[in-house]
C-alpha cells in the first residue's frame, strides 16, 4: 500500500487547478518517493487542454489522467505509448460540437395580404346592415323550426333583430345603420346604439322584382355616409371604431357589376373597414340545374384583400337553422377573430362532423 510521510505539504489536498490539475506534481512512486522522472511532456500537455475542453462541455474528468497517474515512473516509455493511445479520443472529443438545445422553429406568418395590421382591441363597431329585397327573398324555401316553409326576408328580419340585440347587449358603444338594396341602395336608417330604432324600420319591407345589382352603387353609398379612422401608428394605435358592413344577398342571375373608383378600392384596403356577405342561392334545388351562383360567390370573395372578411353561402332549400347559425358567427368582433379558414365553433373534438354537416 502506497504511504507517505506526513507534512506540512502532505496535510492537506492541492485543489484541483488548470496549472496542477488533479494534483499532478504530487504524484509519487512505489517507494514512497516524489518521482524523479516526470511524466512524458506530450500527454501532460495533452491532458490539461482536453481537460479544461471536457470540463466545461461534459463536467466528467478525462479518462487520460487516470492512466497517467497510475502508471510508475520506471515504465515512463510505455506511459508515453499508452497517453498517445488515449489521446486521440480527448482530440476527438474536444473536436465534437457542442450539445445544443432544440430550439423551437419559427412560426411562418401568413402572406402579407392576410396579416392583420391592428390591434385586437375591442373597440366600437359602426355595422351596417344590407338587406337585398328581391322577389328571391320572398320564395317559400326555406324550413322552419316547426317544419313549415318560410322564406328568407322572414328569416333574415328576426335574425337581423337578434344579431343587433346582441352585439348591443355585448357593447353598448356598438352602433349600426340599415341600408335595402333593390336595383339601387338606399340608407334607410342612419347609425344608432338604440336596437329598438333599427327595428322599428325592419318590419315594413317588401320585396320587388329587380332587374340588376350594382355593387359599385352600395359601396359609393356607404363611402357617402363614414369616415373611416386614420391613425399614425396602424399596428400599435388601437382605432376609436371600425366599420363593418353585413350584406345579405339572394340574386342568383346575372353577373355583379363592379368597377371601383380609387376612393372605393382605398376603402376596400383599409385595415378598418370590412365586408362580410351572407349569400342565399338556390344551388341544392333539385329543378335548378345552374352553378352560376358560384362566380357570383367567388366575385364576393375577390372583393377581400386583407383576409379578414367573412362570407357564407346558404341554399334556399335548407333548413332556416343554418341561416341562423351563420349570423351567429359574425357576432364576433372582425378585430378579434381569427382567419374564417381557421374558425371553429365546436367544443369538443367529436363535434367537427357534425359542424360540417350544419354550415353549407
Amino acid at each position: 500500500m502506497e504511504t507517505s510521510d506526513p507534512g506540512p505539504a502532505d496535510g492537506e489536498e492541492r485543489p484541483r487547478t488548470r496549472s496542477n490539475p488533479e494534483g499532478a506534481e504530487d504524484r509519487r512512486s512505489s517507494s514512497g518517493s516524489l518521482s524523479s522522472t516526470p511524466p512524458p511532456q506530450p500527454a501532460v500537455g495533452s491532458r490539461v487542454e482536453g481537460e479544461g475542453e471536457a470540463s466545461s462541455t461534459d463536467g466528467a474528468p478525462s479518462s487520460t489522467s487516470t492512466i497517467t497517474t497510475t502508471v510508475p515512473a520506471p515504465a515512463a516509455a510505455s506511459v508515453a505509448t499508452t497517453t498517445a493511445s488515449v489521446t486521440a479520443p480527448v482530440s476527438a472529443a474536444k473536436d465534437r460540437p457542442k450539445a445544443t438545445q432544440p430550439t423551437v422553429p419559427p412560426q411562418i406568418p401568413p402572406p402579407a395580404e392576410l396579416q392583420i395590421r391592428a390591434p385586437r382591441v375591442n373597440c366600437p363597431e359602426k355595422v351596417i346592415i344590407c338587406l337585398d329585397l328581391s322577389e328571391e327573398m320572398s320564395l317559400q324555401k326555406l324550413e322552419s323550426f316547426n317544419g313549415s316553409k318560410t322564406n328568407a326576408l322572414n328569416i333574415s328580419q328576426k335574425m337581423i333583430e337578434m344579431f343587433v340585440r346582441t352585439k348591443h347587449k355585448i357593447d353598448k358603444r356598438h352602433e349600426f345603420a340599415l341600408v335595402v338594396v333593390n336595383d339601387d341602395a338606399l340608407w334607410l336608417s342612419g347609425f344608432t346604439s338604440d336596437p329598438r330604432e333599427l327595428c322599428s324600420c325592419l318590419y315594413d319591407l317588401e320585396t320587388n322584382v329587380c332587374e340588376s345589382f350594382n355593387l359599385e352603387d352600395l359601396l359609393n353609398v356607404i363611402l357617402q355616409k363614414i369616415e373611416l379612422p386614420l391613425m399614425d401608428n396602424v399596428q400599435t394605435i388601437p382605432p376609436p371604431f371600425v366599420v363593418r358592413t353585413l350584406l345579405i344577398y339572394s340574386r342568383h342571375a346575372g353577373q355583379l357589376q363592379f368597377n371601383p373608383s380609387d376612393a372605393v378600392s382605398k376603402m376596400l384596403r383599409s385595415p378598418y373597414f370590412f365586408f362580410d356577405v351572407i349569400y342565399l342561392h338556390n344551388g341544392t334545388d333539385e329543378q335548378v340545374d345552374d352553378n352560376s351562383w358560384r362566380d357570383i360567390y367567388a366575385s364576393f370573395s375577390n372583393l377581400d384583400s386583407k383576409g379578414m372578411c367573412y362570407r357564407f353561402e346558404v341554399s334556399l332549400c335548407s333548413p332556416a337553422i343554418e341561416l341562423y347559425n351563420c349570423m351567429a358567427k359574425l357576432l364576433c368582433h372582425p378585430l378579434q377573430r381569427p382567419f374564417q379558414s381557421h374558425a371553429s365553433y365546436s367544443l369538443l373534438e367529436g363535434d367537427d362532423a357534425q359542424e360540417i354537416e350544419a354550415t353549407v
